[in-house]
């Protein structure tokens, strides 16, 4: 173990990991060397140093070409966040030289990307900042690891009821319960007094089991004698989510926020239909140990500030607005 460490510390080079992710990348000595514009027997000579450093085979030679073995995957995932971040403070670098902008990566969630994101773009360009910014969406399981390997600075995504590990500092920006929509057209609309019981047998848009709010859904839903049918979508995707309700008669539970976006646009109907306490907690993440720069804390800012002037509340759920009537006809294309 202290000879691993002496040699990553001591002996582990730049040029060795960018030979370890252009074989990863190439599978291929030959290729590799012409990539890095050396020749094939230096680079087996270097990937040969480089295992006998760390103590272990790195790639194995198949068929398919060079596959990398447990250590080499250990080892180029992280060769590849190094490389990262070194292309990015270089980056910076320049671009403070020069008196250029200042990138900020900010991660989303889907929805997030539709209501908040654009208004925080629109109030960031009217500050005229020098801060351009980078989104990346995801889901949290993805964003997570992102925020941890550096690939993003700040996450705009879902608080769980549970606190995150301490490695990572959040701040709650709103909650937004969780309502029922349809397409405009929809023949729940045309009910004079639609309940619970009327969403029998009509195919559902719901959150994947893994979301915290699925369970509170379920339940709900169970109490009130609706089981899950078994056409339903599970999904997170909001393109996805708004087309299956737009082109079917499937019903849909989304946040309030985003189904108001979309029913302002008339593309969905928003259902009298409550759903007590069950809500998510839209925050900011950010690592707890890493310095926040000053264009990261105006994107925080800003974002706080977008938040707030959302209809929804910052952190308290604003009333649920009246159905409205319409007349049927064909879906209106968000495509």
């Amino acid at each position: 173990m202290a000879r691993l460490d002496w040699y990553i510390r001591a002996n582990l080079k730049f040029r060795h990991l960018q030979l370890l992710v252009a074989i990863d990348e190439l599978r291929h000595v030959s290729r590799v060397a012409a990539h890095l514009n050396v020749t094939q027997p230096a680079v087996s000579k270097t990937l040969a140093q480089i295992e006998q450093g760390i103590g272990a085979p790195l790639f194995e030679r198949t068929p398919r070409g060079m596959e990398p073995t447990e250590h080499g995957v250990c080892l180029i995932r992280n060769a590849r966040q190094i490389l990262g971040c070194l292309v990015n403070a270089r980056d910076e670098l320049l671009d403070i030289s020069e008196g250029r902008i200042t990138r900020v990566s900010i991660g989303v969630l889907p929805s997030t990307a539709v209501v908040l994101v654009p208004r925080f773009v629109a109030t960031l360009e009217s500050e005229a900042t020098d801060v351009a910014v980078n989104v990346r969406e995801g889901t949290m399981s993805t964003l997570l690891p992102a925020l941890r390997a550096g690939d993003v600075d700040i996450v705009v995504g879902l608080l769980p009821s549970r606190p995150l590990s301490p490695e990572f500092a959040t701040e709650l920006l709103y909650e937004d319960p969780i309502v029922v929509a349809v397409r405009r057209d929809h023949p729940l609309t045309t009910l004079p007094g639609v309940d619970w019981p009327a969403l029998s047998g009509h195919p559902m848009v719901l959150p994947p089991a893994s979301a915290q709010t699925r369970a509170a859904i379920d339940n709900f839903m169970a109490e009130r004698g609706i089981s899950v049918p078994r056409r339903h979508v599970d999904s997170v995707s909001t393109l996805t989510n708004i087309g299956v309700l737009q082109f079917t008669d499937s019903v849909g539970f989304l946040s309030w926020e985003l189904a108001r976006h979309f029913a302002a646009q008339g593309t969905l109907q928003i259902l009298p239909l409550e759903i007590p306490n069950v809500r998510i907690s839209v925050g900011l993440v950010w690592m707890a140990d890493r310095h926040m720069g000053a264009a990261q804390r105006v994107v925080c800012r800003l974002l706080r500030e977008t938040a707030a002037r959302l209809p929804m509340l910052a952190a308290g759920a604003a009333p649920l607005p009246p159905a409205t009537p319409v007349t049927p006809g064909r879906p209106t294309g968000v495509w």
